[in-house]
C-alpha cells in the first residue's frame, strides 16, 4: 500500500533477537515512532502502511502471517478448498470482540460489503478491487449486482463460504491484507460508518492489542487486549507510537531512552548509533519509490516529456548522497522482493533494467522535441510531497535535478502526509513523490495498480492494450503465462510512464538491547506480536 516517503539488497524479514526461555522485565510496555498521524483506521477504508502498521497489531483476519512471513490460521483455525480452486469454506474459531461480542462469519460478510460498496461512508474504499476475485464483488462494486449475488455466504456463525470468480493462488494471502478485516455491524451502525475508525471511542477490535487512546499528531497508545483468543502468548502489555516528523529529533529521543526503536533515516545516524554500541538491522520494506505524473495536465500527457523526466533523473546520486543507506536505484517497478517464476529468485532480476538513468544528453533532445509538440518554451510544475525533514529532501534533490539536466522549474510543496494522500485521490497535483509497498508475495501487488480507474490510480493512466493483459493475467491459471504477462505489462508501463521509478527502498533501524523478538519484513512493515522487554 501507499507509504510515507520519510525512512528509507537483500529481501526477507529480520528479527531482533532470539527466544530461548526469556527472563521478562517487570514492565512490558514499549515506544515507537510513527512519525506520521494515521490518516483513519476504518480497516476497509486503509490504504497506507502508518495505518496497516496499527492496524496489524488491532485486527485480525481470517487468516494472518507469522514472524517469517508465512500464512497461518487467524480468526479462521482451518479451511477446505473445492478441488476446482474456487469455493473456500472457513471454520472460525472461538473468539471474541474488545466488547465482548462474539466474531462471526456475519463479521467478516459485512466488512466485505464495506469495502465493496460503492455508497460507502465517508468515501468508496480505493482497495475495493482486492476482494475481486470474489464472484460477483466487482459487478456489486461497480453497482451491476446486488450484494447477495456476491460469492459470500454466511452458513452458520462460525462458518463463512467464499466463492470465486476465478482460482486465485494467492486468494489466502489477501485474506491477510488489512482492508480484508471483521467489521461489526452493530457497532459500526451505532458509531456510523463516517465516523468509525477515526477515534479511539468509535472502533472494537479483535486483534491482540486494542487503542486505549489516540491524541491526534501527538501520540496513538495500544494496550493489550484481554478478550484476544491468544491473549496468553502476547507479552507486550502497551504500544506507545508517537508522531515526531523531525528525524533528528526521534533520534536524540532514542539516546535519551524515550523510544524503544528508531529507523536510522540515512548514513549519519546509522555510524552515531553504532558507535554508541547499538545493534544495526536492516531490511527490505519492499517499498519501490517513483514519480507520478498526473496525466490530466496537458503538457504530462506528453510521452517525450515524461520519458525526458525520468530519463534526467540521478538515481545513484540519489542513493548515494540524499538517502545514504543501502536503498537501490529502481530501473523498473517492481520490488525486488518480489518473487520469480523460479524459487529463491526476484522478478525485477528477471526483469532487468527498463529505464536509463542519468541520461542528460537523450533526456535533453526529447525535452526539445516534446516542447515543440506542445507549441511552448518551457515548463513549469510542481511536486508534492509530506512535510517530514526527509521528504523535503528528496523532493528538493529532484526538483535540483530536472533544473540541471532540463531547466525545468520545478516548485517543492509540502504537507503532512494525510493532505497528501488526499490531493492525490482528488488528482491535485503535476507530480508527487509516491511510495508502494507490496500488500502479497506476487508482482500483481504493483502491476494491477494501472489499470483504467483503479481506486489507488492517480496518475489516471489508461491503456487499453495495459487492460486487457492485466485481465489475462487475472484470468490465467498457469503461472508461466501468468509471469510472461506480468513480463509484457512492466514493459509496456515503463515505456509509456506514467511513473518514473526512482529507488527500492532499503530500511536501517535500531532498538534498545532490551527490547526482543521485533520482526520487519516486506510485507509486514513492523510486527511487535512477539516482542517483549527482557529482563
Amino acid at each position: 500500500g501507499t507509504t510515507s516517503g520519510t525512512t528509507a539488497g537483500t529481501t526477507g524479514g529480520t528479527t531482533s533477537g532470539t527466544t530461548a526461555g526469556p527472563k521478562l522485565a517487570d514492565k512490558q510496555e514499549i515506544t515507537f515512532n510513527m512519525s506520521q498521524e494515521p490518516p483513519q483506521l476504518n480497516t476497509a477504508l486503509t490504504t497506507d502502511t502508518v495505518s496497516f502498521d496499527i492496524i496489524r497489531h488491532t485486527y485480525e483476519g481470517l487468516t494472518k502471517r507469522d514472524n517469517k512471513d508465512a500464512i497461518v490460521p487467524g480468526m479462521a483455525e482451518s479451511w477446505t478448498v473445492s478441488p476446482d480452486g474456487l469455493t473456500y469454506t472457513f471454520k472460525l474459531r472461538d473468539a471474541k470482540w474488545s466488547n465482548g461480542d462474539a466474531v462471526t462469519a456475519a463479521d467478516f460478510a459485512f466488512g466485505f460489503k464495506v469495502l465493496l460498496s460503492a455508497d460507502t461512508k465517508p468515501q468508496p474504499a480505493e482497495y475495493a478491487y482486492f476482494a475481486f476475485p470474489i464472484k460477483n464483488a466487482e459487478k456489486f462494486n461497480g453497482g451491476e449486482a446486488k450484494f447477495e449475488e456476491v460469492g459470500i455466504k454466511v452458513t452458520d456463525p462460525k462458518t463463512l463460504e467464499i466463492t470465486l470468480e476465478r482460482p486465485t493462488g494467492y486468494f489466502l494471502d489477501l485474506l491477510a491484507f488489512g482492508v480484508m478485516m471483521p467489521i461489526n455491524e452493530k457497532f459500526y451502525n451505532e458509531v456510523g460508518g463516517e465516523n468509525y475508525g477515526m477515534e479511539a471511542d468509535k472502533m472494537i477490535y479483535n486483534g491482540a492489542f486494542v487503542v486505549d487512546s489516540w491524541d491526534h499528531d501527538i501520540e496513538l497508545v495500544m494496550t493489550k487486549n484481554a478478550n484476544y483468543y491468544g491473549a496468553d502468548n502476547i507479552k507486550l502489555t502497551k504500544i506507545t507510537g508517537t508522531i515526531i516528523k523531525d528525524s533528528q529529533a526521534a533520534f536524540t529521543q532514542f539516546l535519551n531512552g524515550d523510544l524503544d526503536m528508531i529507523n536510522l533515516t540515512d548514513s549519519n545516524y546509522v555510524t552515531q548509533a553504532t558507535d554508541k554500541g547499538y545493534k544495526i538491522s536492516s531490511y527490505s520494506d519492499g517499498a519501490t519509490f517513483y514519480l507520478e505524473f498526473n496525466l490530466l495536465r496537458k503538457e504530462l500527457q506528453n510521452a517525450k516529456i515524461r520519458k525526458a523526466i525520468t530519463m534526467a533523473l540521478n538515481r545513484v546520486d540519489f542513493t548515494e548522497k540524499i538517502l545514504k543507506n543501502n536503498s537501490l536505484p529502481a530501473l523498473s517497478l517492481t520490488s525486488p522482493a518480489i518473487r520469480g517464476t523460479v524459487a529463491g529468485t526476484s522478478f525485477q532480476k528477471e526483469l532487468g533494467a527498463l529505464v536509463k538513468d542519468n541520461n542528460s544528453e537523450e533526456a535533453k533532445k526529447l525535452y526539445a522535441e516534446g516542447l515543440q509538440e506542445l507549441g511552448v518554451t518551457s515548463i513549469s510544475m510542481g511536486i508534492i510531497g509530506d512535510d517530514t525533514d526527509n521528504a523535503v529532501r528528496y523532493s528538493n534533490a529532484i526538483s535540483t535535478y530536472l533544473k540541471q539536466n532540463l531547466g525545468i522549474d520545478l516548485k517543492v510543496e509540502s504537507m503532512p502526509f494525510k493532505s497528501r494522500l488526499q490531493r492525490m485521490t482528488d488528482k491535485d497535483f503535476d507530480v508527487v513523490f509516491a511510495g508502494w509497498g507490496p500488500d502479497y508475495n506476487d508482482p500483481m501487488t504493483f502491476l494491477d495498480l494501472w489499470e483504467t480507474g483503479n481506486g489507488n490510480n492517480d496518475t489516471s493512466y489508461s491503456s487499453a492494450e495495459y487492460d486487457a493483459l492485466l485481465k489475462k493475467a487475472r484470468e490465467s491459471t498457469d503461472e508461466k503465462v501468468r509471469f510472461q504477462t506480468y513480463v509484457d505489462m512492466e514493459k509496456l508501463l515503463m515505456e509509456d510512464l506514467p511513473i518514473a521509478p526512482v529507488y527500492f527502498r532499503m530500511r536501517d533501524f535500531t532498538t534498545k538491547a532490551s527490547l526482543v523478538g521485533v520482526f520487519r519484513s516486506p510485507f509486514q512493515d513492523v510486527r511487535f506480536l512477539d516482542a517483549y522487554v527482557a529482563g
